[in-house]
């Protein structure tokens, strides 16, 4: 699991990287032409990906959470199950 969250991490970065280079682009360009509707529309576009990718990532991590929490309780029961069969076995 450590080996997929460390692949994840990169690619974060490398979206990261990419993202925070278009906006600043954008940002630029919109200083120099306001008006302009197509940078206008651009902006927005990129905004709305970044926020998509943002849930993307928030739903991952509660996944992740999630299993972690359902193979925990999964090897709970087990030790208690095992527990009890070795109670009966005395």
């Amino acid at each position: 699991m450590k080996e997929m969250d460390k692949i994840q991490n990169l690619h974060d970065l490398e979206y990261y990287g990419n993202m925070q280079l278009c906006t600043g682009l954008v940002q630029k360009w919109i200083r120099l032409k306001p008006e302009n509707k197509e940078l206008q529309h651009l902006c927005k576009a990129l905004t709305d990906v970044a926020f998509y990718v943002n849930r993307i990532q928030g739903d991952l991590q509660k996944h992740q959470v999630a299993i972690s929490d359902y193979r925990e309780d999964k090897n709970r029961a087990l030790l208690e199950l095992q527990e009890l069969k070795d109670k009966d076995k005395m």
